[in-house]
């Protein structure tokens, strides 16, 4: 009885201390699947200028600088249309890879590379998204917040503006707070 006794006590206590764990990583999966979904609308939503834009036939790209944060879940959107374009999902890892991406999305840990890249894509319309905190504030143009334990979107439409780029409406309706850096950092 009482080695029964021990038993469920460490079932129970196993049970106790793996559950956050996959909570966590249930959470993890519908966060990366909201923010590979929002992706999408970034690029449906989003017009590049005509000298930029993919031209007939050619590919639009995504790139993910320092590898994929979503661990294969843009994967499914890879060979999608967007705005008759398909979809090519990258991942890159030097400067010299993003000069063809349509879409540049820097994983939180490339922070520090941060102002390197920006240097190299000024002058270019290229979309930056990033999760790092302070992105859009650092001259990034879509930031993934988190507000509440919801995914959030804040945008920097000077940034924008500057790249050449023109977002929807409805891109902009999606974020929470839509403003223009207050420095150039």
């Amino acid at each position: 009885m009482i080695q029964h006794a021990r038993t469920f006590v460490a079932l129970l206590l196993v049970m106790l201390l793996t559950q956050p764990s996959q909570a966590a990583d249930n959470l993890q999966l519908v966060e990366q699947q909201i923010k590979a979904g929002l992706l999408y609308n970034f690029l449906k939503y989003t017009q590049w200028p005509p000298d930029r834009a993919p031209k007939d036939g050619e590919a639009i790209k995504v790139c993910l600088f320092g590898g994929d944060p979503f661990e294969g879940r843009l994967q499914p959107m890879a060979g999608r249309t967007v705005n008759e374009h398909v979809i090519e999902i990258r991942v890159v890892s030097t400067i010299a890879d993003i000069d063809n991406c349509a879409l540049l999305f820097v994983r939180a840990d490339q922070k520090s590379n941060w102002p390197e890249l920006q240097k190299a894509l000024a002058g270019k319309s290229v979309l930056t998204v990033s999760d790092f905190s302070g992105f859009t504030m650092a001259g990034g143009m879509i930031e993934f917040t988190r507000v509440s334990n919801r995914i959030g979107v804040a945008i920097n439409t000077e940034r924008i503006t500057a790249a050449n780029l023109q977002v929807e409406d409805r891109l902009l309706r999606l974020a929470s707070a839509a403003r223009p850096a207050t420095s150039d950092r």
